[in-house]
């Protein structure tokens, strides 16, 4: 049977409203500090934010492995390869997150050298940073939880989670922020709550909507030697991509902190909404990918035309409206975050890249989603290498002649990138059908 617009969209809308409350935690969390009116602040939270993201970015595949193979497991309609696909994982994200907590002070150097940000700024990171650390193993443990429930087509679960934690999250920063006046560690406070709940929520239903014993499959969780250096090899593709989208944003966030508070903290919110937009892009990578996890699973060409069909159709669709929305309000965007003056006008200077962001970005992102649901990973590997390297040398020149406007130049080229590397390499997809 084809796979209709109908069939998407069921799977689509709950993926995009879900996946686009994950930015919103830090737009809320620059938003509401924004409201304090002092610069450093907002750095401060950017810059503990991009600490926080590098480390779970670099372990993001723990969701998009996840998610693929609980789909293939999915499309075997196999027990046991559902318990598999969530249990192994499981334990490998929660070592992890335990070993960043041990590491905490090792990170937070490291992150003063690669970052450098300034020390009224760095003060305010570093308070962020120490609260958050704590939330790391809970984070990383969601993702496998969250990952599962995606590739298992379980909207409703995975829509209920994301919107509640975020809802909690608005709430508990007025509270700790603008009521009880906490600050930084207000708003981090209030993020650590919303890890822990999430999490707790995401467990229960997985329980209740899984109609599996997990107990009775927790032997699949036990990995030999070469059980474990399989699973690290087919991950090994999705780390080193995300090492580069960690280099990518984290030179962001460095050329941006040299350029002054006033440029960083600019820089931070123009990335909030590029954020959003992205998570948008997301959700329908996210239905793709459970879909053509699926076709791998039934081995269905069929299936995996219609969903690359439907991707393309659904990609540009939110292109339009997105553009014709940023085109609209894109001068209105700051007032969510700040009321500083000097920020209001470098935003308003900078927004024409927010304007061209949608399109330049969309197609990359989205398509992404059905080569990770395939586990065709070395091709996403691969461009994000060459991508990277090219905003790498782009930017080192830009940036000198064009400022900040030649920075977000090579930000523009690097999402072209994503989509102009990786789409040629389509057919090894196509080839995992057959």
């Amino acid at each position: 049977m084809a796979l209709t617009n109908k069939d998407y969209y069921k799977i689509a809308i709950p993926f995009i409203i879900s996946t686009v409350t994950q930015p919103l935690l830090g737009a809320v969390d620059t938003a509401v500090i924004g409201r304090l009116g002092i610069a450093e602040l907002i750095g401060g939270v950017a810059i503990g934010t991009v600490i926080m993201n590098t480390l779970y970015w670099l372990f993001g595949f723990f969701r998009v492995s996840t998610t693929g193979q609980s789909a293939i497991a999915m499309g075997k309609n196999c027990d046991e390869a559902k318990a598999s696909s969530l249990l192994r994982p499981f334990i490998l994200s929660g070592c992890v997150g335990g070993l960043f907590i041990l590491t905490q002070s090792i990170i937070w150097q490291g992150a003063l050298w690669v970052i450098e940000p300034a020390a009224d700024v760095a003060i305010h990171a570093k308070t962020y940073f120490d609260i958050l650390i704590f939330g790391a193993p809970l984070v990383l443990l969601n993702y496998t939880v969250i990952g599962w429930l995606m590739g298992q087509a379980k909207v409703k679960e995975v829509l209920f989670t994301q919107v509640f934690g975020n809802v909690l999250n608005i709430i508990l920063d007025a509270i700790f922020v603008l009521w009880f006046d906490f600050g930084v560690a207000g708003v981090a406070f209030a993020s650590l709550i919303v890890q822990a709940t999430t999490f707790a929520i995401g467990m229960v239903l997985v329980t209740r909507s899984s109609n599996l014993a997990l107990t009775k499959y927790l032997g699949q969780a036990r990995m030999t030697k070469a059980d474990l250096r399989t699973i690290i090899s087919s991950n090994t593709d999705l780390m080193l991509r995300t090492v580069c989208i960690l280099i990518f944003f984290n030179m962001m966030a460095r050329t941006g902190s040299r350029l002054g508070a006033d440029v960083l903290a600019t820089n931070a919110i123009l990335m909030q909404v590029t954020f959003i937009v992205s998570y948008m892009f997301d959700g329908i990578a996210n239905a793709s990918s459970v879909f053509s996890g699926k076709a791998v699973g039934e081995k269905s060409p069929g299936l995996l035309k219609d969903v690359l069909r439907l991707n393309f159709q659904w990609t540009t669709l939110f292109v339009i409206i997105l553009t014709v929305f940023i085109a609209l309000f894109k001068n209105d965007l700051v007032f969510l975050f700040t009321d500083i003056p000097s920020i209001i006008s470098l935003f308003e200077d900078m927004s024409v890249w927010l304007l061209l962001f949608p399109f330049v970005a969309g197609y990359g992102l989205t398509v992404y989603g059905i080569f990770t649901g395939t586990g065709t990973t070395r091709p996403v590997r691969d461009s994000s290498i060459v991508t990277l390297l090219v905003f790498l040398m782009l930017s080192s020149m830009s940036v000198e002649a064009m400022g900040n406007h030649g920075l977000w130049l090579a930000f523009t080229v690097f999402y072209i990138g994503r989509f102009l590397f990786l789409y040629p390499f389509i057919f090894q997809v196509k080839q995992k059908c057959l």
